[in-house]
């Protein structure tokens, strides 16, 4: 696997035999892993393939990354799910000299809402470190805590500098913490 920093030539080898790849094949895992060897195996292609940790490489490179990483993300949650791997191993053993199945379809790793969309505070942040602040915002909103909820949004705004919606959070919840003292 290729490391930052590792001449380009390995992620295009990886992206040439991507498509001919089973998603076991992927993360260098037997048919029969457990969900514990899976989410293992994930953690150490994240580990090479994470487009965070090939950001200094030239765009090319890093759309290669991208794409690579992607398909690790569909396999982990093909293979996490136990409908869907047994779905995906069916497609498998069908008929084992085609190109692999692909389940691009895969669940979102969060259900969707019911009824008209709710926009919250954590969709609207785009950063994965920023989200846990902008939930528990929301969270301590709910139960009142403004004084608390701010705290949390100065956070997911450090973070997440310039989101628009994060910003507006935070300016309406220091307008009603003026309001109230």
């Amino acid at each position: 696997m290729t490391q930052p920093g590792q001449p380009d030539e390995f992620l295009f080898a990886w992206l040439d035999v991507l498509d001919q790849l089973t998603y076991y094949e992927l993360f260098g895992i037997a048919v029969e892993a457990t969900p514990d060897e899976v989410r293992t195996a994930f953690h150490r292609f994240c580990d090479t393939f994470h487009p965070d940790r090939h950001s200094g490489r030239t765009q090319a490179e890093r759309e290669a990354v991208s794409k690579i990483f992607k398909r690790g993300t569909e396999a982990c949650l093909v293979l996490s799910d136990a409908s869907l791997r047994a779905q995906y191993d069916a497609q498998l053993t069908a008929d084992p000299h085609e190109r692999p199945p692909r389940m691009s379809q895969a669940p979102r790793t969060r259900p969707p809402t019911q009824g008209p969309a709710r926009s919250t505070l954590e969709d609207a942040a785009r950063s994965p470190s920023s989200r846990p602040f902008a939930r528990r915002a929301e969270e301590l909103i709910q139960v009142g805590d403004l004084r608390q909820a701010k705290l949390q949004l100065v956070m997911a705004n450090h973070l997440e500098p310039g989101n628009g919606a994060l910003a507006a959070a935070l300016k309406d919840i220091e307008a009603r913490l003026a309001g109230t003292k």
